[in-house]
């Protein structure tokens, strides 16, 4: 995220902590923690998230513990779902509401990397005076959305530190370290739903997302990931309607590898309403190597 987005992002954030959500700035507010029933319930409608996270989460904390940080992994509405930190840390985690159920969201917390991270659905980083409320400007976070299976936000992961100092020389690298984790935990929800389907990447990704999708036996696309939907412009839900990427040839027949490269390619412009700079994309070839295809195979008639 370019220094002038960091700073749009959280300007908004700002806005409707004034406007929106009517916070006073310097009231003493103290992060709303959820009972352990209602942690329990909340923790087992994201089972599957929580166990795909945990390895991940524990590799990122090997790195930025020596910086102090705690890592945590917090649902779509800003519960915290599971936090990793060193035990020097617990008594400061506690005081601070690093800890499993404690809810971060923007409209009650103010701007805030878990909160702000969410409502923007984008990397955010949020250091000391950053924060909304003043209660808070000891606190220094970073967090990045997480997708599931499907698409659809899952949550968000987050470091976050209430003894950091200057991260910002550090702060490109653990911006990456936090999206390559958001990237490997989608991957794992994505091929544990489509393992018995064909999984390709349409490219590599700098977001916190990878462009990835599951085809069928036929060819029909069964899934694909928030990047990928976000690329190619496909809708949110089932992918039923698009059709097929790779059609089979007759097993009879000898196969033509023309006729084979047609049929990919009407597909693929299919798949895309005609959109040859997308086709190219999805096929992974330039746009003009594509338009010339098309000429030479006819297509463009």
């Amino acid at each position: 995220m370019t220094t002038a987005t960091a700073r749009t992002c959280l300007s908004d954030s700002w806005t409707r902590c004034s406007t929106n959500y009517n916070l006073d700035p310097s009231e003493r507010w103290e992060t709303q923690v959820l009972s352990q029933p209602e942690l329990r319930f909340v923790s087992g409608r994201t089972q599957r998230l929580i166990q795909s996270a945990l390895p991940e989460m524990q590799r990122l904390h090997t790195l930025v513990d020596p910086l102090d940080f705690t890592v945590m992994l917090a649902d779509p509405t800003g519960v915290v779902l599971s936090r990793h930190t060193q035990r020097s840390n617990l008594s400061g985690c506690r005081r601070w509401r690093f800890q499993a159920g404690a809810v971060w969201n923007e409209a009650n917390a103010g701007t805030n990397a878990i909160g702000t991270c969410l409502r923007e659905e984008r990397p955010v980083m949020v250091v000391h005076d950053q924060h909304w409320r003043l209660c808070f400007r000891k606190l220094t976070g970073m967090a990045v959305p997480v997708y599931n299976s499907i698409g659809d936000l899952a949550g968000a992961i987050d470091i976050s530190s209430f003894v950091a100092e200057n991260v910002l020389p550090a702060a490109p690298l653990l911006m990456d370290a936090l999206q390559t984790t958001a990237r490997r935990v989608e991957e794992k929800l994505f091929h544990d739903r489509f393992r018995e389907d064909m999984i390709l990447t349409l490219g590599p990704s700098t977001s916190s997302s990878t462009m990835l999708i599951a085809l069928d036996r036929d060819g029909h696309i069964r899934g694909a990931t928030h990047a990928s939907r976000q690329h190619m412009n496909w809708p949110k839900g089932e992918l039923s309607g698009l059709p097929a990427l790779l059609p089979l040839l007759d097993s009879q027949e000898e196969p033509n590898f023309r006729r084979a490269e047609a049929q990919v390619i009407r597909a693929a412009l299919g798949t895309v309403r005609g959109n040859v700079s997308a086709a190219a994309r999805l096929l992974g070839v330039s746009r003009a190597t594509l338009h010339r295809k098309i000429r030479a195979l006819g297509l463009d008639h």
